[in-house]
């Protein structure tokens, strides 16, 4: 080994460390956007909203097979509802705070923003949120 391999490797140790704080960062910002998501309004998260979401009006929802139809600008979407998929209750415009909430809040007539899983198939919700009407 000569002292111009030496300080190939000590440079290929500082690259792969770098990348590795990177990545680090990069999951924390994702895991902090998901943690405070129930708590922003409706169309208001920041660089999610309108981007990777549709918001719209909820024509139907059928809890047996966990699937709801929302409709925007006349257009009608069928959505799957998982397991996983978090529902929140948007109370903010009575100016309360926004609570944990079910597949059952997801009522004919009610404004929903649907963050899917695939931001370009659109089938399968990661999360809702519910605008509330009353407390």
């Amino acid at each position: 080994m000569t002292p111009r391999d030496g300080g190939k490797r000590v440079a290929a140790r500082r690259l792969a460390w770098c990348v590795c704080a990177v990545l680090a960062l990069v999951a924390g910002s994702a895991r902090a956007q998901k943690s405070t998501e129930q708590f922003i309004p409706i169309g208001l998260s920041p660089g999610v909203s309108q981007k990777q979401t549709e918001i719209g009006t909820v024509e139907s929802m059928n809890l047996r097979d966990l699937v709801v139809t929302v409709s925007e600008s006349g257009m009608r979407r069928t959505i799957r509802l998982t397991a996983r998929t978090h529902v929140w209750l948007d109370r903010s415009k009575l100016k309360l705070p926004n609570l944990e909430g079910s597949a059952t809040d997801l009522l004919p007539g009610r404004r929903v923003e649907i963050k899917f899983e695939n931001p370009v198939l659109r089938q399968v919700a990661d999360w809702v949120k519910v605008e509330a009407t009353q407390p």
